[in-house]
C-alpha cells in the first residue's frame, strides 16, 4: 500500500509542475557579454509608408507642408490609423511626392538617408527648415502560443524577435521557445528561420532582427494537452490517493 501511495505522490508532482528550464529565455548566461550584433539597417522600399514632418520658423509654412496631419489631429488626436493614413507612401519608381518641393527619391535609402535627402530638397524652398522622418510601415504579426496575438506597429528604426514577443505580451506558458518560426517576404519567395529563444547564440542569427512585415509563429509545447487536463488528472489521483489511505486505514 505504501509503494503505491508513493507512486501516487510522485505522479502528482509530477504533473503539477513545469520544467523550469523549459520556461526560461536564454539558458545558461552568466555574467558575460554577448556576441557583438550590429542591427541591419533597413532600406526604404516602394510601397512603404513615411512620417514626413517640415517645420520652420513660420507657422504659416509649417502648416502648409503639414496640413494633413493638422486637419486629423482635431478629429483622431494621437490616432495610430490616422497617422498611417496621412503618411506618405513611396511610389513604385522609388519617390515621395511632397507638397511645394515635389518629387524626392528615397527607394534604398535609410530613414537616416531619407530625411537628409528631403532636409536637401526643403533647403532649396524655405530658410531654417528642420525634417522629421518616420517609417510608420513596420509592421510585424506574432501568432500561436503567446498572450495576445495580433499585428503590431514598430515606430523604431529595427526589432528584435524579444521585442516583438514582449508586444504581444510574452509566450504564454504553453509556448515552445526552442523553435519559434519567422516568415520573411523577399524577392525570391518566403524565407523561413527556425529560431531557440533559449540559446545565447540567437543574436547572432539572421532571424534576430525582424524586418518590416515579417510574421512569427510560436508553437505550442507537446505537452500542452496534458497541462490542459492536469486539473483533472490531479483531481483523480487525490480521490484515489484518498481511497487507498482510508483502504488502509480499514486494515489496520
Amino acid at each position: 500500500m505504501k509503494k503505491y501511495l508513493l507512486i501516487l505522490t510522485i505522479l502528482s508532482v509530477t504533473v503539477a509542475c513545469n520544467r523550469k528550464s523549459q520556461l526560461v529565455y536564454l539558458n545558461d548566461v552568466t555574467n558575460e557579454t554577448l556576441g557583438s550584433v550590429k542591427a541591419p539597417v533597413y532600406l526604404i522600399k516602394p510601397g512603404d509608408v513615411l512620417s514626413i514632418q517640415i517645420y520652420t520658423q513660420d507657422p504659416n509654412i509649417s502648416r502648409l507642408f503639414n496640413i494633413a496631419n493638422t486637419q486629423t489631429a482635431y478629429s483622431a488626436y494621437n490616432s495610430e490609423i490616422s497617422t498611417y493614413i496621412t503618411g506618405f507612401s513611396v511610389s513604385d519608381s522609388g519617390d515621395v511626392n511632397l507638397p511645394v518641393i515635389g518629387k524626392v527619391r528615397i527607394a534604398e535609402h535609410s530613414v537616416r538617408d531619407a530625411q537628409e535627402a528631403i532636409q536637401q530638397a526643403a533647403d532649396r524652398y524655405l530658410k531654417d527648415a528642420l525634417v522629421v522622418v518616420k517609417l510608420l510601415s513596420f509592421r510585424v504579426t506574432v501568432l500561436g502560443e503567446v498572450k495576445r496575438p495580433g499585428t503590431y506597429t514598430n515606430y523604431k528604426d529595427n526589432l528584435n524577435i524579444f521585442e516583438a514577443i514582449g508586444l504581444a505580451g510574452d509566450l504564454s506558458d504553453f509556448g515552445k521557445r526552442t523553435n519559434v518560426l519567422v516568415l520573411r517576404n523577399t524577392p525570391q519567395g518566403v524565407k523561413t528561420f527556425r529560431m531557440d529563444l533559449q540559446d545565447k547564440n540567437i543574436v547572432s542569427s539572421d532571424g534576430f532582427f525582424l524586418q518590416p512585415n515579417d510574421t512569427v509563429i510560436v508553437e505550442p509545447r507537446s505537452g500542452k494537452v496534458m497541462a490542459l487536463n492536469t486539473p483533472n488528472i490531479q483531481l483523480l489521483l487525490s480521490t484515489l490517493t484518498t481511497v487507498l489511505l482510508f483502504l488502509n486505514f480499514l486494515k489496520k
